[in-house]
């Protein structure tokens, strides 16, 4: 009997670990890691340049990432189907197309200081 019961809790416990990210119950923002970081070129009036990285840890594949963009400027172009306004302080990832799980999707901006940037919010890619 103390068999057939620890058998059951492993196979409960088997089946919550396996099963998140199942219909992105698992993959909400705190699955997108941003970094930013300082390259060490400079341009025009002496603005550093920025890469950030945008990584999704999710297990899943996820679509319309938003980041709360912090005041974000630029002095340089960046690539809108990479990083483009959404609504104001709010700005889509990848042209709100498919991050698959563990891809970066990464961008280069200039400005005298960086841009504290925090995931807002995603969609989980089908299922998963």
């Amino acid at each position: 009997m103390a068999t057939a019961l620890k058998l059951l809790i492993l196979t409960i416990f088997l089946f919550a670990v396996f099963s998140q990210g199942t219909n992105g119950e698992s993959c909400g923002a705190s699955s997108i890691q941003v970094q930013t970081i300082n390259t060490g070129a400079t341009v025009g009036g002496g603005d550093m340049v920025f890469e950030v990285e945008v990584k999704n840890l999710c297990p899943c594949a996820v679509r319309n990432v938003r980041l709360d963009g912090g005041g974000f400027a630029t002095t340089v172009d960046v690539d809108p189907s990479v990083f483009r306004s959404d609504d104001g302080a709010v700005y889509l990832v990848n042209g709100g197309e498919p991050i698959a799980s563990m891809a970066t999707v990464s961008f280069r901006y200039a400005w005298d200081h960086f841009f504290q940037m925090t995931p807002r919010s995603l969609d989980v890619d089908g299922q998963c």
